[in-house]
This record gives C-alpha cells, sequence and structure tokens, in this order.
C-alpha cells in the first residue's frame, strides 16, 4: 500500500509552527534550512521531512528519535534502518508540500505550473514526447508539459538513480481520459504510474513498482500541530 500525505502551504502558519518543526528534524536538515534566503523555501524543506517523519512513525511505530535518514550515491533520501522496509519520497513546489511512503520503492514530485520556454522539451524529452506536445494548441501545452515533466521525476525518483538516467531514454503518453502509457528504457522494472493534479496550478505524479491504489490524505495546519506531539 502507498499512502501520501499532503499539505497547502500556509507561510503565516508555517512561521507559527516553525521552531517547534526544527526542533523535530534533523541536526543536518536544521543547517540546510538556515541557509535559505527565503523563509518560504525553508518552511518547505523542513515540512518535507515533519512528513516523511510522521509516516514513518504512522507506519512502524517508531519514535521519532529512532529516525534517522541518509542519502543514497545519486541524492535520493532513505530511512537509516536496513531491518525495516519502509520507502518514501518527498516533493514540494510553489503551495504543495507532499510525502509519499509505502512498503516498495516510491516516487512523488509535484511542480507549480509556471510559464515555461517549452523549447526545454526538445532537449530532455524523448522526440514522441516533445512531437506531441508540440500538436497541442494554446494552454493545454503548458499543462502537457508539466504532466510529462512530474512524470519523469516521479520515475527517477523512484529507480533512485536521479538524473543519471537521461530524461530522454524513457517516455510517456497522456490520453485524453488520463490514463499513462510507458515507454521505459531497456532493462527497466515494470513501473506503474498516476499523474493527477493537486489544484488548478500543481501537476503532481507518482511511480511504485506494484501496482497499487494509492491512498491520499490531505493535512491541514491544525492536525499537523497535533501530529508534531507524536515527534517529541
Amino acid at each position: 500500500m502507498i499512502e501520501v500525505y499532503m499539505l497547502r502551504l500556509d507561510e503565516r502558519k508555517a512561521a507559527a509552527l516553525y521552531e517547534v518543526m526544527l526542533n523535530c528534524v534533523s541536526q543536518g536538515k536544521r543547517e540546510a534550512a538556515g541557509r535559505f534566503r527565503r523563509p518560504i523555501d525553508a518552511y518547505r524543506s523542513v515540512t518535507g521531512e515533519i512528513l516523511a517523519r510522521l509516516a514513518a512513525t504512522k507506519r512502524w511505530k517508531l519514535s521519532n528519535a529512532e529516525l534517522s535518514f541518509y542519502k543514497n550515491d545519486f541524492g535520493k533520501p532513505l530511512l537509516d534502518n536496513p531491518s525495516i522496509d519502509f520507502h518514501f519520497n518527498v516533493s514540494h513546489s510553489g503551495d504543495w508540500v507532499v510525502c509519499a511512503f509505502g512498503d516498495f520503492p516510491v516516487g512523488i514530485d509535484i511542480e507549480l505550473m509556471k510559464p515555461q520556454d517549452l523549447s526545454i522539451a526538445e532537449r530532455f524529452f524523448a522526440p514522441v514526447e516533445y512531437n506531441r506536445l508540440m500538436s497541442l494548441a494554446g494552454s493545454r501545452q503548458l499543462t502537457y508539459f508539466y504532466q510529462l515533466w512530474t512524470l519523469k521525476e516521479s520515475y527517477i525518483k523512484a529507480v533512485g538513480k536521479g538524473m543519471s538516467i537521461p530524461l530522454d531514454s524513457f517516455s510517456f503518453l497522456i490520453e485524453e481520459d488520463g490514463e499513462v502509457a510507458a515507454s521505459l528504457e531497456a532493462g527497466a522494472s515494470a513501473a506503474y504510474f498516476m499523474q493527477t493534479f493537486a489544484d488548478e496550478d500543481h501537476a503532481l505524479a507518482l511511480c511504485t513498482f506494484q501496482q497499487t491504489e494509492p491512498i491520499f490524505k490531505e493535512l491541514d495546519y491544525e492536525e499537523l500541530e497535533s501530529l508534531l506531539s507524536m515527534l517529541h
């Protein structure tokens, strides 16, 4: 089973909870958060780790003190406990922070669909994707670009090899009904994808290696504040 925690950022409420959240994350995350110039970026980063910690305490009944994370050679965060088969992935953009978690590898990506120079697609997308993108009209192009981008990001994050997998070495076709057809690189394991939207401005995609219906749970700050007590 895969679950997804989602939190819509509220800068004022995030600021009010920030010191409490900082006390629940690792020293490394606190130091990294301190290097952000904009407070909202620090809030996104810290909230991402908070959601991961809440996910681990829920799924495995671990105390926060037992949780330690590290990154693999490609930068993917992992739980530093080989005896526990817990997998998670975090993404944040614009107004949202999301965390997918479960018992097998998972990748998630969310993107604010801001204006974009679509010529970047010719460089990073497979020819079949680029041609389909260029065949679309008007605002549909921008939406389709972000649908493809989030799918690609979710896949390389699930695999855990980051940009060492060329983005044009695999491709997606998104049908009008939202169905996703994937053509993966040679030798790739079978993967399953969901592409959706957090709201009208944010595209979201999920990749897993077992076919499952993910459970989405949107948290608000009142619930988050209550849940933080689990991390003390």
